[in-house]
């Protein structure tokens, strides 16, 4: 059976797969847990690995690099012993040390690139002094993460990782592009990693922030789907819904949210075509269980 659990960190991802011995994470959440309210079930990534006795992860993919994805990954890296990261874009060698001072007067998009890289750098450096290995993902790929679990990885063209790897090699440099490091601020989403998970038969969709209309033309039926972009207006179409009838839907996301995320209209295409639409926290919105739970936890090939 695997095992998915996807960790109620507030408004970000972090999804913990376990098959047998076997254990990954799928984004690490954010630096924090942003506003708890009274009897909140928010919880950090490591904290939940903590309590769940994972001392060990196989593996963390990081979809892409906003904060509420890569934010937890140094706390995880602090409290388990982790063996492999894959990543969509790892520092060329001379530039370990460097840090990416993006001016204040730089577009919206661009400061965000800066300040989700004072995150990664910090934590990628401390997971190559930890022996961790890293594995640049630009292209797609299928392989076997352990044995009957197979990953199918999703991303954009090529062409994306490598201005995205120039832009940011570049700030390292101590030349930002304002221009350069806004278009790919401003694509973080849409690039990030997708994988197809499949076990025995059933198959689970991790889309990250990529917005459907990116990918539908591809989408097939998927037992569980994880909606992107925490189930905003612009993460998917009621077509794409149809076309996906997850027996599972689930989005993670943060209570009291102001922003429309998630947005009624998807919550209600996903409970149209699906057999379940859970949420990762006790959000107010029409459709969804107001339950508080540290995890929403779903199994594929359970009998």
């Amino acid at each position: 059976m695997l095992q998915i659990d996807f960790i109620n960190v507030g408004s970000g991802d972090a999804a913990l797969l376990r098959v047998n011995d076997y254990a990954a994470l799928i984004d690490c959440g954010n630096v924090d847990l942003g506003e708890c309210r009274p009897g909140s079930c928010r919880i950090m990534a490591a904290d939940f690995l903590r309590e769940q006795g994972v001392g060990r992860l196989d593996l963390i993919v990081l979809t892409h690099f906003h904060r509420d994805h890569i934010g937890g990954l140094e706390a995880v890296l602090r409290a388990v012993q982790v063996k492999e990261v894959w990543t969509t874009w790892i520092p060329s060698p001379e530039l370990w040390d460097g840090e990416a001072a993006i001016p204040d007067e730089y577009p919206k998009k661009a400061r965000g690139l800066g300040r989700s890289l004072g995150l990664y750098l910090p934590a990628l450096r401390l997971a190559r002094q930890q022996g961790v290995a890293l594995r640049e993902v630009t292209a797609p790929m299928t392989l076997e993460l352990a044995k009957g679990l197979t990953a199918e990885v999703r991303c954009l063209p090529s062409v994306y990782y490598e201005d995205q790897r120039r832009a940011l090699e570049q700030a390292l440099r101590g030349e930002p592009d304002a221009q350069a490091l806004q278009a790919v601020g401003s694509a973080l989403n849409i690039a990030s990693l997708r994988l197809l998970l499949s076990y025995q038969g059933q198959t689970a969709l991790l889309t990250g922030d990529a917005y459907g209309a990116c990918w539908e033309e591809e989408a097939v039926p998927c037992t569980v789907f994880k909606a992107p972009h925490h189930g905003s207006a612009k993460s998917l179409r009621r077509a794409l819904a149809r076309r996906l009838s997850p027996k599972t839907a689930v989005i993670s996301c943060g209570a009291y949210r102001e922003d429309g995320r998630p947005d009624p209209e998807v919550v209600q295409w996903l409970r149209e075509f699906s057999g379940e639409v859970l949420c990762t926290d006790a959000c107010e919105v029409p459709g969804l269980s107001g339950e508080n739970h540290p995890a929403v936890t779903v199994c594929l090939g359970a009998d």
